[in-house]
């Protein structure tokens, strides 16, 4: 059977990792190795590890030094990996026993000459695990399919590494993930999307569980907290925009994303990027708001 490996990163996460654990080992699928990276946690996590890995060879805890935030502790756990087939988890979520299974029979049939990503809806649930929203993508009014072309995925990559399944191409590929970009998951899928690898499987294959450290959609602020708020909001989308321009920088570093050789090349063309694929956003898309401010942020910053 093919055997695949998970890499999961964890700091300070006591309360939930442990039934995440009991999630992974309940998969249908047995054949996984599951790789983990603490980022130097100061509660219980470390001990709840190893308890399990105590018991189960499966479970592999590879560090417990800091690693310095979320993408340089995903990038040590997936450095350890060597399976074909790879997938990303976070501490707190839960996997339904059929999510290995599922994830590795769509990729599998996917040209297996090429890199290759998929990724899946996630059901969003309470810290409790009761249902919020049956589809995160529906609660958002975000198309998925769109992260397939590389210039949405630039500015609004709505591609989570939760939900993910890679190939051994794609991770030959682009790793180790570059220090100083937005996101592990964003430079993973765009540097699948640069090779028209990156899909979409249209079920939710894990529970995306919501608490007060951890959210990503689905509660909403009120008019009122977002005009408080629209001055922090606009200085994080500018230190977002910053990490954009690294990213488009690394990724044409990389053999496979020669079509992404016109970007970031100088102010105009950002500006000519902002004009051409965030302005419609402002007008007719879901997150309006969102496309403004990052349209500005292309203008004035880089």
């Amino acid at each position: 059977m093919q055997n695949v490996d998970i890499a999961m990163a964890t700091y300070n996460g006591e309360r939930f990792i442990a039934e995440q654990l009991l999630s992974i080992q309940k998969q249908t699928y047995p054949y996984w190795t599951l790789y983990i990276s603490d980022d130097a946690s100061t509660d219980n996590t470390i001990k709840i590890i190893k308890d399990f890995a105590s018991t189960d060879s499966r479970i592999k805890l590879i560090n417990t030094e800091r690693q310095g935030g979320v993408v340089n502790n995903f990038n040590k756990a997936l450095l350890a990996t060597d399976a074909e087939y790879v997938l990303l988890s976070d501490q707190d979520d839960y996997w339904p026993e059929q999510r290995v299974v599922d994830l590795l029979n769509f990729i599998m049939h996917k040209p297996q000459d090429k890199v290759a990503m998929a990724f899946s809806d996630l059901t969003l649930v309470n810290e409790s695990l009761k249902v919020i929203s049956e589809s995160f993508y529906k609660s958002r009014a975000i198309e998925p399919t769109k992260n397939s072309d590389c210039s949405d995925l630039i500015w609004q990559c709505s591609v989570y590494g939760c939900s993910v399944i890679m190939n051994r191409k794609l991770l030959d590929k682009c790793l180790p993930v570059p220090q100083g970009i937005t996101m592990h998951d964003n430079w993973l899928a765009l540097n699948a999307a640069t090779e028209s690898g990156l899909f979409f499987y249209d079920r939710q294959t894990i529970l995306y569980r919501q608490h007060d450290n951890n959210v990503i959609g689905g509660s909403g602020k009120t008019l009122a907290e977002k005009i408080k708020y629209l001055p922090k909001t606009f200085i994080k989308i500018i230190k977002y925009r910053k990490k954009i321009t690294k990213l488009i920088v690394e990724a044409k570093k990389v053999k496979g994303n020669e079509s992404l050789s016109s970007l970031g090349n100088s102010w105009l063309s950002d500006i000519i990027f902002a004009f051409r694929h965030i302005s419609p956003a402002i007008f007719f898309g879901s997150r309006r708001g969102y496309a403004l401010f990052m349209f500005i942020a292309f203008l004035v910053a880089r």
